[in-house]
């Protein structure tokens, strides 16, 4: 319909940073940075990526720094739709 918003492919519920903990083939689980554990469920269509490339979720080591995109299930659960490997901090001693 002319005028209706186009939702997109995903419907992304938020995106969740933090540090891996637990990488089941159920679930994802994450510790913020204000120290908040978030659970994330894991489908057959989550993405495991590294930059732009795809990986597999056993390449991911617990406590990497990662960021889940997740999508919001009519129950209200979240299904992770990718989670991305974080790149290294450029530290201030770079210069």
């Amino acid at each position: 319909m002319p005028g209706t918003p186009n939702p997109g492919a995903y419907n992304v519920a938020g995106s969740f940073h933090g540090k891996l903990k637990e990488l089941t083939g159920k679930e994802i689980m994450i510790e913020t940075d204000d120290s908040q554990i978030v659970t994330i469920h894991r489908s057959r269509k989550t993405k495991f990526l590294k930059g732009t490339q795809s990986i597999k979720a056993s390449d991911i080591d617990i406590e990497t720094p990662v960021t889940v995109d997740a999508s919001e299930e009519v129950d209200l659960s979240l299904t992770a739709v990718s989670v991305t490997v974080d790149p290294p901090k450029k530290t201030a001693d770079s210069k």
